[in-house]
């Protein structure tokens, strides 16, 4: 077992885990994509006794990983000993989970990722031809 937890934090996987993460039960794994925002060593700094009565059959491991789910677009946490098949993604991912806004060329390439409605604005300004979009959720392939 590593000393040290060895996903870097700040930077966006992709990684098998399991559907339901309890012992005994058979396992449907699904991808999962997520930048990595803190890490708990929980040999120094154990789970709270009624965190593991509450699910005794839970499958923990000494690294427990929380961060920005890109798919379902909000905080979770994730044990490393049950990650299988870990890439590490494109920088770019991060830049996108700080982009609300994005403005298209005609041919649907990104010209402007902006965290702000007046800046992408300006963006459409200077490009008449630029299609302004709202990010909803996170995208899997931005083109250009």
């Amino acid at each position: 077992m590593p000393r040290t937890f060895p996903l870097r934090l700040g930077c966006a996987y992709s990684f098998q885990y399991p559907r339901y993460n309890y012992i005994g039960l058979p396992v449907r794994q699904e991808l999962r994509r997520v930048i990595v925002e803190s890490v708990r060593d929980t040999r120094c700094e154990p789970l709270q006794g009624s965190t593991v009565t509450q699910n005794p059959l839970l499958k923990r491991g000494r690294w427990l990983m929380t961060g920005l789910d890109l798919d379902r677009d909000g905080p979770r946490s994730f044990y490393f000993d049950s990650m299988s098949e870990i890439q590490r993604l494109p920088d770019e991912g991060a830049t996108l989970r700080e982009a609300k806004y994005l403005v298209l060329s005609s041919v649907g390439r990104v010209v402007c990722q902006a965290p702000r409605l007046h800046e992408a604005m300006d963006a459409v300004l200077k490009r008449p031809t630029g299609i302004l979009c709202k990010v909803l959720g996170m995208i899997d392939h931005v083109p250009g």
